[in-house]
């Protein structure tokens, strides 16, 4: 099989990585942002979130939901309603031919405080070039937000906070350690294509029956992150294998 040297959006990365038995039964439904991508999707899911197929930070993303009437679009904090999935491609249709979009199936995310967080897992290479876990963070929603990012009012905070009132201490501690290892097993995956690179950013969702879900990777990611934590073992770790 010929390798991929190009870079890859988010379309091209779920494709690459969805051929690998390891990780295919963790990433949400993806596809290009077409009329009927969109109408097929929404019937089967209770929502769905168009994104920038190239983009980070949380910029440019919406969220449709099925709504008594119709469908709701949400931007920030902002929503706008529809009665019919054509009327919503409208108002949406110009930012589809500025840009490549893609919509995913929409993950219903654990909440802490009644606030939808997710979870970031950096993953680097060591000295031997082996991929390892090196650091994992919760990332909080600002209330009535679609999205995370740290960059877009996201409140960082330990993943162990954030799954105190949905784990007890040991349970929560194994499962930490299996959303660290699926966040190495992704970033292994997308490796093979990605050889030259030596740190991964994998997005983590977590759904309301405790399944994780690989959101996306980010091949160049943020540690800044990681130094909004109180203790800063994590983040010294991240900068010692960075250099």
């Amino acid at each position: 099989m010929k390798k991929e040297k190009y870079k890859m959006g988010k379309l091209g990365k779920h494709n690459f990585m969805k051929r690998y038995k390891a990780v295919n039964n963790f990433l949400p439904d993806t596809r290009i942002a077409t009329k009927s991508n969109i109408k097929t999707m929404i019937k089967w899911y209770e929502s769905l979130y168009l994104k920038p197929d190239e983009g980070t930070g949380g910029h440019g993303i919406y969220k449709i939901t099925k709504t008594k009437n119709g469908y709701s679009l949400r931007s920030g904090t902002a929503s706008k309603y529809f009665n019919s999935i054509d009327a919503l491609y409208g108002s949406l249709h110009i930012l589809f031919t500025r840009n490549k979009y893609v919509v995913q199936k929409g993950i219903d995310l654990l909440k802490h405080n009644k606030r939808a967080f997710d979870i970031r897992v950096m993953v680097q290479k060591n000295e031997n070039k082996t991929l390892i876990p090196t650091g994992i963070i919760g990332r909080l929603a600002k209330p009535k937000k679609i999205v995370t990012n740290y960059h877009s009012g996201g409140t960082p905070l330990p993943i162990d906070t954030l799954l105190k009132s949905h784990l007890k201490r040991d349970s929560r501690r194994q499962y930490i350690q299996r959303i660290e290892k699926l966040g190495k097993v992704a970033s292994n995956v997308l490796g093979k294509s990605y050889r030259s690179k030596r740190a991964f950013g994998v997005d983590i969702a977590i759904d309301s029956k405790m399944k994780p879900w690989i959101l996306e990777i980010n091949t160049r990611p943020d540690m800044s992150i990681f130094k909004t934590l109180k203790n800063k073992t994590m983040y010294k770790r991240i900068l010692k294998y960075s250099k």
